[in-house]
């Protein structure tokens, strides 16, 4: 009985953990560290009026206070989000510990660690190719994004390729480039890269959320897939403009932190006028960024992590948006033109004006009535998603919407009406990258919210965000035609449209 009470106590302690971690950063006003507030609203503003933009969290920190934070329903800061590429930064910092520690240098040459992994000669190119090749994405093998998707082995298969350039002298973006560093770790430490960082850094800065998705044979990514709090992001910001102290303890030395933060090569992009945050240089997995100084973790469809060390600033931006340019220009069009040397006086309208702006952001609903109570039950014809059937249940006091996959496999969804609907999954979020054994590692159990709403008498659409990932999906059915068609939000996804046959209940 003891030993249930104290699994309990830990279980119940555990939850508390996690949900108090948004809470750790302290809090001020933008004001009180400098920023006007005005400018604060109007960058949230810009960026909840983005054309063809879904926010998930924005968070604003000067002076290593958060002074404005923003999550539209129905996002909450509690709510894990998939970084993409922004992982990177992550991986890069493992390897600067694991540097630290004499468990490796950038000089050591990538087929040292693998000496059971080679299938044939190595080049005297592959033999060349170094740590720091790797982190400044200079390996000189040319990118191979459906690699993953076919592969078993990344490590061996990728070892095998050719190195048409000589490493270290052209940038070419590569994601693989960030997993070797990540199967370094691994080899070095003898733990995951994501239990080494639980251990290292993790752990010192209270970060209790997180998991990373991992290769087929058990390697993180690296490159993609690790998942997080928005406030996790606000931390590293942090981290990377302390130079890698925190609460006064070096948790990565400051040196590694300054190259990595610091233009060492090109990035690969042609120079522009105006100047744009593309083709200002990469460091060591950290992108240059336009404003004299500043620099980012980015990751796909729009997350970032930007750091501005003479202004003492860190802007996090999660969300769904192709070209994240315009996310990056909110910040130096309406914010920075907003700071300040000194605390401003206290802008308690503006004050209020800011908190129910963030209080009642929320992503749009869907457009319509909400109908008369009736159920439906539609078999579907082939379709890519694997979805057999869809039973609808739109009652006076709930809603739900049931998909059945081929294989049995179902999903119950909630619905609300001018409100969101949370239901645990059974299943795995729809994700764009199609790497073999895809989302192995994440913790199962992602949450769904969804909404519904009649557009016309004979056209319903569903809403489902996928909080605690990233993408989510649109179903709207038409009962005139018979079919349903279902959209992705990643950006320039392309409907599907499915024929239908109603049945009976």
């Amino acid at each position: 009985m003891k030993h249930r009470l104290l699994l309990l106590w830990l279980l119940v302690a555990a939850s508390v953990m996690a949900v108090a971690q948004t809470g750790d950063l302290p809090r001020s006003t933008p004001a009180a560290e400098g920023i006007s507030t005005q400018a604060v609203i109007n960058m949230m503003d810009s960026l909840l009026g983005l054309p063809e933009c879904d926010i998930h969290h924005v968070m604003v920190m000067r002076h290593g206070k958060v002074v404005a934070e923003l999550h539209p329903a129905p996002f909450r800061a509690e709510d894990s989000h998939t970084l993409y590429s922004a992982s990177k930064t992550f991986t890069s910092l493992a390897v600067g510990i694991a540097i630290d520690e004499n468990l490796l240098r950038l000089e050591d040459r990538v087929m040292t660690f693998f000496p059971d992994k080679r299938t044939n000669r190595v080049s005297d190119n592959m033999a060349a190719m170094t740590v720091r090749d790797l982190l400044m994405m200079a390996s000189g093998v040319e990118p191979d994004w459906t690699m993953r998707n076919n592969s078993m082995d990344w490590v061996k298969d990728w070892l095998a390729k050719p190195v048409a350039d000589s490493p270290g002298s052209r940038f070419q973006y590569d994601s693989m480039c960030t997993f070797m560093l990540s199967a370094i770790v691994q080899r070095v430490t003898g733990q995951t890269m994501l239990e080494y960082l639980q251990k290292k850094l993790f752990a010192p800065m209270h970060i209790i959320v997180a998991d990373w998705e991992t290769s087929p044979d058990g390697i993180n990514t690296g490159g993609w897939g690790l998942r997080v709090q928005a406030e996790t992001m606000a931390k590293l910001g942090q981290l990377l403009l302390n130079e890698g102290k925190w609460d006064g303890e070096q948790l990565v030395s400051a040196d590694y932190v300054r190259a990595a933060c610091s233009r060492l090569i090109d990035g690969g992009a042609k120079t522009t006028t105006p100047p744009t945050d593309g083709n200002q240089g990469y460091g060591y997995q950290v992108w240059q960024s336009k404003w004299p100084g500043s620099f980012r973790a980015d990751g796909a469809m729009g997350q970032y992590t930007v750091v501005v060390p003479q202004e003492d600033l860190v802007v996090v931006i999660l969300g769904m948006k192709l070209y994240g340019h315009e996310e990056l220009a909110c910040i130096w069009n309406q914010l920075m033109p907003g700071l300040q040397a000194a605390p401003l006086q206290p802008e308690t309208k503006l004050q209020k004006r800011l908190e129910t702006l963030c209080a009642k952001a929320q992503l749009q609903f869907p457009q319509g009535k909400k109908g008369k109570p009736q159920s439906k039950v539609l078999e579907l014809a082939s379709n890519k998603f694997g979805m057999k059937q869809i039973a609808l249940y739109l009652g006076p006091s709930s809603n739900a919407m049931q998909v059945e996959y081929k294989g049995q496999d179902r999903e119950h969804l909630a619905l609300g009406y001018r409100s969101w609907e949370y239901t645990t999954m059974n299943g795995y979020p729809y994700y764009s990258i199609n790497a073999i054994n895809r989302m192995q590692g994440f913790a199962h159990g992602f949450t769904a919210a969804a909404a519904y709403a009649w557009n016309t008498p004979s056209m319903l659409e569903v809403r489902v965000h996928y909080v605690d990932w990233i993408s989510g999906q649109v179903f709207t059915f038409d009962f005139g035609k018979h079919e349903v068609t279902i959209r992705d939000t990643y950006p320039n996804s392309k409907p599907v449209t499915i024929p239908f046959t109603e049945k009976n209940d």
